[in-house]
């Protein structure tokens, strides 16, 4: 029997469909069953989401890479 500590235990593996059959059929029959297990799996799935479009996107464009640039080298010259 699958209880909640299981779905916590089990999230990557159930979210990176690495999880064997028979784990996979009693989990997903909880999480049917178990309203704060669905909410812990989609709040981890936005997570998991949200911080991989963290990762792809640029803070640093190219046009601010470049006015940075030019005001270290305007500090480089010499006065």
């Amino acid at each position: 029997m699958v209880m909640c500590k299981d779905v916590v235990e089990n999230i990557i593996g159930y979210i990176d469909a690495e999880l064997d059959d028979k784990t996979l059929e009693e989990l997903e029959k909880h999480l049917d069953e178990c309203p704060e297990c669905q909410v812990f799996v989609r709040t981890y799935r936005k997570m998991l989401e949200l911080t991989g479009k963290l990762r792809e996107r640029t803070f640093v464009t190219p046009e601010i890479r470049e006015r940075l640039k030019q005001l270290l080298k305007s500090k480089l010259k010499p006065n």
